[in-house]
């Protein structure tokens, strides 16, 4: 690329295609402010952050305000602010306004500031990165929890906005996704009715977009309690996670949900599973190219703050180590275990709700003729999820168990024997819908 085509490439934004060569045009004339703006900026802006710091320091004062977003990014929030206060001494000595963007960069820069006294402390058990266009299905969610699918499988008729996800309960009856069409993203809520068709889409409110796109949404099962992302006014970053209540007519004004779980990058699709006791959330603050990183942590009833004295606070709301949460001596490989093993489970129901048939063929419910093997067969999905559900629950009292906790032994043992009276009438159920099939069995 010569340097008039790379010049072209950054006007055009293509910063990556032109940062080598604006670098190479900088080294050669290091005193050339213009020359080493477009150079740290075209470096900045292709993830080379490092690189970028010494040649916009030899910018023109508008590079000091770049420096102010690297040095934002790495959450030197004080430096940050700082940076902007000499670029807009310069400015004011040379008689020029301060630039809108920078005007906006400090406000972020204070809020966020003010947002790393208020650090949740948290427990994060884990951290796994996954494909950007998947992330979703990486959410291990027990059925209680609902489910998290692509936007894109919903009917053409929802109008679901382009690259989010939609969340539905856990009995199927309610939807809520991100709906397409108009200035930006509207959250949308419908209702499954008696006849299995859809009431009318509700829209929930511009109130939670604050001026952005919104989506990535998750109902709470108290059917009160929202998750979900918007980039509006009160972003500090792309998308931040947000948490709105339902009071029985209406959400109510949406709150940032702070750090850790929000950056000045992306952060979206806050879960909670209250039956396993694990929480997710996804974010790009990482830069791992097209994948994120999930982070998976232990919900709070209460929110506790880290002390804003606390050593390394940034590196806490930055989480640059998630084992730096961790209580001296607490074994999570219980809860880390259970994580990833409740897909493991589903795959194994889904094996299990092969009927076996006497010719040798295996059929899903949905491929049995008979009415009475159908409706047998819904009872026996129904219950091969209860004894999910139960396996879950024993898997953690024995951790517990195993951790000291002996006044566990008496639930154990009951829990036990439930298990197998489930797994008795579960092969009971099973012969009985082979029985009624075996009719229609050629």
């Amino acid at each position: 690329m010569t340097p008039e085509e790379a010049k072209q490439a950054y006007a055009r934004g293509e910063y990556a295609d032109a940062a080598q060569v604006l670098k190479e045009l900088a080294d050669k004339a290091p005193k050339n402010a213009a020359a080493n703006t477009m150079a740290g900026i075209a470096l900045a802006k292709s993830g080379r952050s490092a690189e970028a710091r010494h040649y916009l320091a030899r910018g023109s004062n508008d590079a000091k305000i770049t420096l102010a977003e690297i040095a934002y990014d790495e959450y030197r929030f004080d430096e940050a602010e700082e940076i902007l206060d000499k670029y807009a001494a310069a400015q004011k000595k040379a008689r020029k306004p301060v630039s809108e963007d920078a005007e906006n960069l400090l406000a972020k820069i204070r809020t966020t500031g003010a947002m790393l006294d208020r650090v949740e402390r948290i427990v994060i058990i884990d951290s796994i990165a996954v494909p950007k266009a998947t992330f979703f299905e990486a959410y291990n969610l027990s059925p209680s929890a609902g489910s998290v699918q692509s936007a894109c499988s919903l009917p053409k008729s929802f109008n679901a906005a382009e690259g989010s996800t939609y969340f539905t309960s856990d009995n199927n009856s309610t939807v809520i996704w991100s709906v397409a069409g108009g200035t930006v993203p509207l959250l949308a809520q419908t209702w499954m009715l008696a006849d299995g068709s859809w009431e009318d889409p509700l829209l929930l409110g511009e109130s939670l977009n604050e001026g952005g796109s919104a989506g990535y949404p998750f109902l709470m099962s108290d059917g009160v309690t929202l998750y979900f992302a918007n980039n509006g006014e009160n972003s500090i970053g792309g998308y931040d996670i947000f948490i709105s209540r339902y009071d029985g007519e209406k959400f109510l004004q949406p709150q940032n949900v702070g750090m850790p779980y929000n950056s000045p990058y992306d952060d979206y699709l806050l879960v909670i599973d209250e039956e396993s006791g694990i929480g997710w959330w996804a974010t790009d603050r990482n830069q791992l190219g097209d994948s994120l990183t999930i982070y998976k942590f232990i919900p709070q009833e209460l929110r506790i703050n880290y002390p804003v004295d606390t050593e390394n606070l940034a590196g806490l709301a930055k989480v640059s180590d998630y084992r730096r949460t961790w209580e001296p001596g607490k074994d999570y490989s219980a809860l880390i275990e259970a994580s990833n093993t409740v897909k493991e489970w589903e795959e194994a129901i889904n094996q299990m709700q092969l009927i076996a048939m006497p010719d040798g063929r295996k059929l899903t419910p949905g491929q049995l003729k008979s009415r009475e093997a159908r409706s047998l067969a819904s009872q026996y999905s129904a219950m091969l999820v209860k004894l999910k559900n139960k396996e879950l629950v024993l898997s953690r009292l024995r951790a517990d168990y195993s951790r000291g906790n002996r006044s566990l032994a008496d639930t154990i043992s009951e829990a036990e024997r439930e298990q197998s009276d489930l797994r008795k009438e579960i092969i009971s159920l099973r012969n009985r819908i082979v029985q009624a099939e075996m009719p229609r069995v050629n």
